[in-house]
């Protein structure tokens, strides 16, 4: 009987995976072929509107089948085995992501800004941290970028790697493209590995389930080879650091937060955790010493080997620029309140020094917790506690793909309310661009950005936060039952 509910799970499981690619291919790679549109500069979802007004409905119902057909796989998954399964959830992720690489990135420009960067520092030799876009206005890539003054956002870690793929692409528009997104399918391949080889070792019977939750997600697979984002890279070396700190490798684990922070500077957040748990379980006071002088040590080679070349002072890692964003989150919404009375720069600077220190102060007290979490999976709980606190609550320029960075992590924990909240959560991020910023960023005239955000960050998170508070509140009443 277990066989034969086996085998239908995998049937189940095939059938999603041969459907999954056939969406993609027809809502996404046949009407927005980058081969055909590769040579209209900053095409997003808007300007495809004009052409075509069903253009946003025909992508909000693949996704909502997309969801129906990566919760089917997901449950199939978890009741499914053998080596048949595991070729299909990988190949069915392969097939999809094979697809999504011919699909214009319509949902946002940032791939073309990292080409653009990368070829700052690979082609011309000069610094993406220092300068801009605008300092090179014959290049190819010049129309299709959309920050057009402003140095790199991210870590000299990608920008060296962005110069590598710049180099190797050439001037060809199409092939830088390909390349770039073909980096973040390399990274996410890396991280889905990972995941498996995390769970193959401690929850072997999550396994095949842990893999679908990242490899079938939706939103995973559209922003990381539809769009091009690279946050997958980041989300790799927490994986790789998770990994280590579950295997006692615990500088190893450090010094992998400290690359992923080279590429995007949250994996920060998590070096009091994995520091506590490394001084916690090293049997003695010489290991424990050694520890810190042999991390540290490395930590500090790593830093100066990144910045070494790129560095100009404080304004490299780009402080100054981060305080003054805000959009879609709990920040923005207290910055349009505020701003308009107190004075917009004095109170997004009080606003970044309050955010700032909650984060790190939250990212503290989850480290002091670790000490009583004995649990092998005790690392990806707190990173993924410390992601949503920040991407609910502190988070001052929230973006839809920013959504991967909890649910790489959601693939190693336990399935239930986690993994729920994660993959609503990616949804969540998803109605910014398909739902609601067409109905408040799209209207002409503009409306004023303080109208806007107190709007858009209460709507796009209303049910994470609604759904956080539900669970806080049902775990402290059976903490209270079990007291009883």
């Amino acid at each position: 009987m277990a066989k034969q509910s086996q085998r239908i799970n995998t049937v189940i499981l095939a059938g999603a995976a041969v459907s999954n690619a056939l969406v993609y291919l027809l809502a996404f790679a046949r009407p927005y072929n980058l081969l055909d549109l590769y040579q209209r500069p900053l095409l997003d979802l808007y300007r495809l509107s004009q052409d075509n007004p069903t253009a946003r409905w025909w992508l909000v119902g693949a996704f909502l089948v997309l969801g129906i057909l990566y919760g089917l796989g997901w449950r199939a998954a978890r009741h499914a085995a053998g080596c048949a399964a595991w070729v299909i959830v990988l190949g069915g992720a392969l097939a999809c992501s094979f697809v999504l690489l011919f699909v214009y990135p319509f949902g946002a420009a940032d791939i073309f800004d990292n080409i653009f960067h990368g070829r700052i520092l690979g082609v011309y030799g000069a610094n993406p941290f220092h300068d801009v876009v605008a300092q090179f206005k014959a290049d190819p890539f010049f129309s299709y970028t959309a920050w057009r003054e402003w140095p790199s956002a991210y870590g000299p870690g990608w920008e060296v790697l962005a110069a590598l793929l710049a180099r190797l692409a050439g001037d060809g528009i199409v092939a830088n493209v390909l390349v770039f997104k073909l980096a973040g399918g390399v990274f996410l391949a890396g991280s889905i590995g990972v995941v498996g080889l995390i769970l193959r070792r401690f929850a072997p019977e999550h396994a095949l389930s842990g893999m679908v939750l990242l490899a079938w997600n939706p939103v995973v697979l559209y922003e990381t080879l539809g769009n091009g984002h690279n946050d997958m890279a980041m989300v790799f070396w927490i994986l790789c650091a998770a990994w280590a700190v579950t295997g006692r490798r615990y500088t190893l684990g450090v010094l992998a937060l400290v690359v992923g922070a080279s590429f995007k500077f949250i994996p920060v957040l998590f070096l009091p955790a994995a520091s506590v748990i490394a001084l916690r379980d090293l049997p003695d006071a010489r290991a424990r010493v050694r520890f810190i002088i042999v991390t540290c040590a490395g930590a500090i080679v790593l830093v100066l080997l990144a910045y070494g070349t790129f560095w100009r002072g404080f304004d490299t890692l780009g402080i100054g620029r981060r305080v003054t964003l805000f959009t879609t989150s709990l920040p923005a919404v207290v910055h349009a309140v505020l701003g308009p009375v107190w004075g917009e720069a004095r109170v997004g600077s009080v606003i970044s020094g309050v955010a700032g220190g909650l984060t790190v102060l939250f990212a503290m007290w989850q480290a002091v917790r670790i000490r009583r979490d004995s649990a092998w999976f005790a690392f990806a709980r707190v990173a993924f506690n410390i992601l949503m606190f920040y991407l609910l609550l502190t988070c001052m320029w929230f973006q839809s793909w920013y959504v991967l960075w909890p649910l790489g992590v959601a693939a190693l924990l336990p399935p239930g309310r986690v993994a729920l909240w994660a993959v609503l959560f990616s949804y969540a991020g998803l109605s910014k661009w398909l739902i609601f910023a067409p109905l408040w960023v799209w209207l002409r005239p503009l409306p004023p950005q303080s109208w806007r955000e107190l709007r858009l960050g209460p709507a796009v998170l209303s049910l994470p936060w609604l759904y956080a508070i539900v669970a806080w509140w049902d775990a402290k009443r059976r903490v209270r039952v079990a007291n009883e």
